[in-house]
């Protein structure tokens, strides 16, 4: 029973990690909607140096925003696997802990 315990305790943690990242994900989201919007204002216009060089910087502040949800997601799809894998783990163990307490109750009754 102390498996099962600690299984659905790794579930939760998943769950809770799982629901953290999704918020940070969504701020994520809103942060290159902003910057997108910025993006395609400094298009607008005559294209000088300067601003050639803003779209390049506000580019790959995109690229980089697009890596850490990247990253956020992995964490996460990691998160959910552990847990599922403790949860084998444990029905893995339960016909074994099933057989052991029906031989058990053989051996009471033939006693």
């Amino acid at each position: 029973m102390v498996a099962a315990i600690g299984s659905s305790g790794a579930v939760g943690a998943a769950s809770s990690a799982s629901s953290g990242s999704s918020s940070q994900i969504a701020a994520l989201q809103k942060q290159i909607t902003a910057v997108q919007k910025q993006l395609t204002e400094s298009q607008k216009g005559t294209q000088t140096d300067a601003s050639q060089k803003l779209q390049q910087q506000l580019a790959q502040q995109i690229q980089a925003l697009q890596a850490q949800i990247a990253q956020l997601q992995a964490a996460a799809a990691q998160a959910q696997q552990a847990p599922q894998a403790a949860s084998s783990a444990d029905t893995a163990t339960s016909p074994a802990k099933s057989a052991s307490s029906t031989l058990g109750s053989i051996i009471d009754t033939q006693a």
